[in-house]
């Protein structure tokens, strides 16, 4: 297990088990450790499993912040800024941090897996010059499928679990390994509307967006969610995506998505994922798209960008 000092920078540790008793046995030991160390700590995982663990720390976990995952997570785009405003509120040179994460759980949608294979990534690049913490990320080897269970020794310098604590020979590095924001995303099968628009089609985008999303079913909250989202990007790509772009609405197994295309460049890999300093002017449109949808995904090249929004019509 990952264990506190303040030399070492971020610790980031998939954590292999296999059922119950497996989990208790990885991360009780974990938790009392920070306890012992007086540690600040944030444990954010599906419900079930944050009963388990309090359930076995009994008066101990008083002292623990409990978060489910499956509603900090349903956009993994969300969680960095979440363990940011944590170690930020509290790591000190007197007080250390850990934390436990498990974004990755069997019966998300597939989309939402990729998502959260690339956030377990971009951990390594947003806390790359953090002062030292400990975040252990439980990857259950009795109900993820081996390309998963893959991804956690792709995107984890250090692993324990089903053996013994050691280094992943199979880590890479996202500073060198490749562009995070690279990839294709699949084309909706079921296109409802598709307009290109520039400065003067605002309107009409928000209305398109509007009308499909009524259509869809959405709450009048959610319709109002994600016209918000669509206008944040779709302004963004008026700034910085030459001055315009096309946007395609469809629908696919009960949720309704919007796809802002571009011919911008996004070259910052951590875009949207981390809190806009309180004097930023700009920058805000995809952090705000963000914490509005269930889902957001962007993929850029040089040949322009593609940013996702998602919305479930069963909320």
């Amino acid at each position: 297990m990952p264990d506190a000092g303040h030399d070492r920078g971020f610790q980031h540790e998939a954590f292999f088990y296999a059922d119950a008793d497996e989990l208790l046995a990885g991360a009780i030991p974990f938790l009392r450790a920070g306890l012992e160390a007086q540690e600040a700590m944030l444990v954010a995982m599906p419900s079930a499993r944050l009963e388990l663990l309090k359930g076995e720390l009994n008066g101990e976990a008083e002292s623990i912040q409990f978060v489910d995952m499956e509603e900090l997570g349903r956009n993994p785009a969300r969680i960095i800024s979440a363990w940011h405003d944590f170690v930020d509120a509290h790591l000190t040179a007197a007080g250390g941090v850990r934390g436990i994460g498990e974004p990755i759980w069997s019966g998300r949608s597939p989309a939402e897996l990729e998502e959260c294979v690339r956030h377990e990534s971009l951990l390594n690049l947003a806390f790359a010059d953090s002062p030292t913490w400990s975040l252990l990320c439980p990857y259950n080897t009795a109900e993820l499928d081996e390309p998963l269970l893959a991804s956690a020794e792709h995107n984890h310098p250090h692993l324990s679990g089903a053996g013994r604590p050691r280094t992943s020979d199979a880590y890479a590095d996202p500073h060198h390994d490749g562009d995070p924001l690279a990839g294709e995303l699949r084309p909706p099968a079921n296109v409802l509307g598709q307009s290109d628009f520039g400065c003067e089609q605002l309107g009409e985008v928000r209305g398109l967006i509007a009308e499909h999303a009524n259509r869809a079913g959405l709450a009048p909250t959610r319709v109002a969610d994600l016209v918000l989202a669509v206008s944040e990007v779709a302004t963004n790509s008026l700034l910085y995506g030459g001055g315009g772009g096309t946007v395609q609405v469809w629908l696919d197994n009960g949720c309704i998505g919007c796809d802002i295309r571009d011919r911008g460049r996004i070259d910052e890999p951590l875009v949207g994922r981390q809190r806009p300093a309180a004097s930023q002017l700009g920058g805000r449109g995809i952090w705000i798209a963000n914490h509005l949808c269930d889902l957001v995904q962007i993929r850029s090249a040089s040949s322009g960008s593609l940013v996702r929004l998602q919305m479930s019509a069963h909320d």
